[in-house]
């Protein structure tokens, strides 16, 4: 691994995106889903983004190797300063630091964006997300226990939070 670089996600980029995010589907400790998701059924979510609240794809050597966004929080004035993130790699690329490059990216971004706080809902079992936050200077700020049910089984997300 060479050249790391984001850059903004374009329309274009969304089949790959889709790729990316169904690799942690099928992994089932990662996403609120249980079934891969299509193209078109992300293509709302996807124009969702914008300048205020982007989502980049992360490149090594030109190649799209993962995706991070920042979403409105809660849909209310006074929350705009506050993001919840999503952050997902290729598979084949885990493990190689660009999880800590890419949130040191997205520090630089929010001071950019006006942006104080980014919130990360992670579920219990994904330890390797909660070690990456934490390591980065995210706070775990409690457990929201049994919110989710997923392939039949409830689960617990637990909240981490980094204020700027």
């Amino acid at each position: 691994m060479t050249d790391i670089s984001w850059r903004k996600a374009q329309l274009m980029d969304l089949p790959r995106i889709v790729a990316i995010y169904n690799q942690a589907v099928s992994h089932g400790i990662a996403t609120d889903d249980d079934q891969p998701q299509t193209v078109e059924s992300q293509r709302g979510w996807f124009q969702s983004f914008d300048d205020q609240y982007p989502l980049w794809v992360v490149m090594v050597d030109s190649q799209v190797v993962g995706w991070v966004g920042l979403e409105l929080f809660f849909p209310h004035p006074n929350f705009a300063h506050s993001v919840q993130i999503s952050i997902y790699f290729d598979d084949q690329f885990h493990h190689q630091g660009l999880g800590t490059k890419t949130l040191q990216f997205i520090d630089q971004q929010a001071c950019h964006l006006g942006i104080k706080t980014i919130i990360s809902y992670i579920y219990e079992r994904n330890k390797p997300s909660q070690r990456l936050f934490a390591s980065q200077g995210y706070h775990y700020v409690g457990e929201l226990t049994d919110v989710a049910k997923i392939r039949g089984e409830y689960r617990s997300v637990e909240t981490y939070l980094k204020n700027f």
